[in-house]
């Protein structure tokens, strides 16, 4: 059985309808990597649920500050560094504002937030990561 999670694209839209993204910069153990919020889907969870609970978790956004979940159509699968075949989710979290940004930092050891037109390759590691940024830039505010 393939392993469940999710990638969660966390943005918000500037007065000037700008599209700001929040990436997380991964902890010494996966080589200080720049990525977006990833994380496992529990048993009996489902996709959009984890995509949520991962992004409260992992930033401690406030669930009120969310406006909408948008579903996407991108799907990744790949054979993960612990030997385990993966099917990621996509969803785009937009917040109604920025907020304060709360890691744990046994997982994360930073934080940023990218403006839309600062996308490119080399803002993540991962080209998963990149990829599902650049649908969210196609997004509107």
């Amino acid at each position: 059985m393939k392993k469940r999670k999710v990638q969660s694209i966390v943005f918000y839209c500037d007065a000037n309808r700008i599209k700001h993204f929040l990436l997380l910069k991964m902890s010494e153990r996966r080589n200080f990597h720049w990525q977006n919020i990833t994380g496992g889907v529990d048993d009996g969870e489902d996709y959009i649920d984890a995509a949520k609970r991962e992004a409260v978790e992992e930033t401690s956004i406030s669930k009120e500050n969310i406006i909408k979940i948008h579903s996407s159509d991108l799907n990744f699968e790949f054979h993960d560094g612990w030997g385990n075949d993966v099917v990621e989710k996509v969803f785009f979290i937009q917040c109604n504002k920025k907020f304060n940004v709360e890691i744990d930092p046994s997982e994360h050891s930073d934080f940023k937030w990218v403006a839309e037109k600062e996308i490119n390759k080399s803002v993540v590691y991962y080209e998963s990561n990149f990829k599902a940024l650049s649908n969210a830039v196609e997004l509107k505010c």
